[in-house]
């Protein structure tokens, strides 16, 4: 009896399978490029355009098929910084904040030039909080990582889901 569990534990184990792939299935495409974004919020710090722009074409290249081309791709990709501030988030009873939200809104712009119908323009929204006793100058670097990833993340699926 208990040989019969094992074979069929064995025999159940053997039929589960993973599949591992890249999340860019439905993008009908070979190569893309990404146009310098440009910065537009006031307060956005100097070359941040240029340094979303860049984790950008990292995070396509390293996350989907395509190829980076620098003209006349299959998918164009430009965009603007467009909102970059910080707010309170959580404020404690003596009405000091405990958490303060750091916001980036970026305007984008993609041109599918194989399939007209699934170019679109659309504004991404990330946040990342911090601890409102921290300076943002000291942890912004680590904020606009996080908020750049989902940036990113957002725009890779659009670009798959096209909704």
């Amino acid at each position: 009896m208990k040989n019969l569990l094992n074979i069929a534990l064995i025999f159940l184990l053997s039929a589960c399978t993973i599949n591992y792939g890249m999340i860019d299935g439905s993008i009908d495409a070979d190569t893309f490029s990404v146009e310098l974004f440009e910065e537009q919020a006031s307060n956005a710090p100097a070359g941040y355009g240029a340094t979303y722009t860049d984790f950008l074409k990292d995070y396509m290249i390293s996350r989907t098929k395509l190829n980076l081309k620098n003209q006349n791709a299959d998918i164009e990709i430009s965009g603007k910084i467009i909102q970059y501030n910080t707010s309170p988030v959580s404020v404690q009873t003596d009405e000091v904040a405990a958490l303060n939200r750091l916001t980036v809104v970026i305007a984008v712009t993609v041109v599918n030039n194989l399939k007209e119908e699934d170019s679109f323009e659309s504004n991404f929204r990330q946040f990342s909080d911090y601890s409102a006793d921290q300076d943002l100058a000291s942890v912004e670097e680590e904020l606009l990582s996080d908020i750049n990833d989902k940036l990113s993340q957002d725009i890779i699926n659009r670009l798959t889901s096209n909704w």
